[in-house]
């Protein structure tokens, strides 16, 4: 399941830098004037950027977290031949890669899955898989791109799936948040000294393939709660900025209590950026007076008492018994409520991953203890 970026990366930057430079292809040359850190704690970094607010495409409407798409709204069948960077094959997934014609920063790309079937903007496993494999394997020079994707309800603005691929080399304030491990090895929680929330999934490029796809698994079986729940959500991609050679990434998850259904271009709205620390305005008056408090006050206003369910889906005990058909570590378990029999290694203690009898869908990953029969 491995993206080589790299290979990758050098031919995007330069079809990218091309068209910025043709004309005629972008709404705009970027040309950010002004950049900070707000004055206090200096974790939210602001850039002015007024083209954007002036030229983008006005956002759709999406009120629901399982929209059907339509042909009729704009979707990304409908770019120009000129728009499209490049194709990605990624397993049984066609990956293309796409301008922003209105971009917040360098090489800023859209990642879209499978563009032809119309996919409404809900995640799918592939487009998961091909985020997570494609920032592993990036070099430790392009630890500056960064993957990003809102939701239904959580600023997204076009009906068909995308994530966005942005080039930060600024330290952000999602880059230092202190974390506290939440479940099993490698979920989060930020710290409560932390003024916002998030669930942060790590990776690590040194798993073996059975351990990284389990841990996706269970990074997708969260989103899919998410929409069963009718909870918005934004996800943050982010290699591991230390000055370490650490082939990881960290994976955050931000719900929200509220829907938001139409960014308003003149002010500054919260999506995965903002949620990050990374906040774009474009009206300079609102640039020179925003402050830190200001941007956490409305996070936390969009983010309201989401998280008490949240923390509660990760924290609700999964821990099971089995017992063995062959004495203490026996070969043969039978799982009690799913009239299963599955086989693990002779250890009195572990993980198993469980399936349906028909084992095809995942349902959890869960701690066992083996007794005698």
């Amino acid at each position: 399941m491995k993206v080589y970026a790299s290979t990758y990366l050098e031919e995007l930057k330069q079809k990218w830098l091309f068209l910025q430079n043709a004309g005629n292809v972008f709404e705009y040359n970027l040309n950010v004037t002004k950049s900070k850190y707000l004055p206090e704690n200096k974790i939210m970094y602001m850039e002015y950027n007024p083209q954007r607010t002036r030229l983008r495409r006005f956002p759709h409407t999406i009120e629901s977290l399982k929209p059907a798409f339509n042909e009729k709204l704009f979707n990304f069948k409908k770019i120009k031949p000129t728009e499209l960077l490049m194709s990605i094959k990624f397993e049984e997934t066609n990956i293309s890669m796409i301008i922003n014609k209105s971009p917040l920063t360098l090489y800023h790309t859209l990642i879209c899955p499978d563009v032809s079937a119309g996919l409404s903007q809900c995640l799918t496993l592939p487009a998961v898989k091909f985020c997570i494999s494609f920032l592993l394997n990036i070099e430790d020079k392009e630890k500056s791109f960064r993957i990003g994707y809102n939701s239904p309800g959580a600023l997204a603005s076009v009906n068909h799936l995308h994530l966005h691929l942005l080039y930060l080399t600024t330290d952000l304030y999602i880059d230092k948040v202190d974390m506290v491990l939440l479940k099993g090895t490698n979920i989060y929680r930020l710290s409560d000294k932390m003024p916002t929330e998030a669930i942060c999934f790590t990776f690590n490029k040194s798993m073996n393939e059975d351990a990284l796809n389990l841990q996706l698994q269970e990074l997708f079986d969260f989103i899919v709660w998410l929409c069963d729940h009718d909870i918005p959500h934004n996800l943050f991609l982010t290699p591991y900025r230390s000055g370490e050679s650490v082939k990881a990434l960290k994976a955050f998850v931000f719900c929200r209590r509220n829907f938001c259904y139409v960014k308003t271009l003149n002010t500054y709205n919260i999506g995965f950026c903002e949620l990050a620390g990374y906040v774009t305005i474009g009206e300079e008056e609102l640039y020179e007076n925003v402050t830190e408090q200001d941007v956490i006050a409305k996070i936390r206003k969009e983010t309201g008492d989401v998280y008490n369910e949240v923390y509660e889906y990760f924290t609700k005990s999964n821990d099971i018994v089995v017992w063995s058909s062959h004495g203490a570590y026996g070969n043969s378990i039978s799982v009690i409520g799913l009239e299963q029999t599955i086989y693990i290694p002779r250890y009195p203690h572990g993980f198993l991953y469980f399936k349906y009898s028909n084992n095809t869908t995942i349902i959890a990953m869960a701690k066992y203890t083996l007794r005698k029969t």
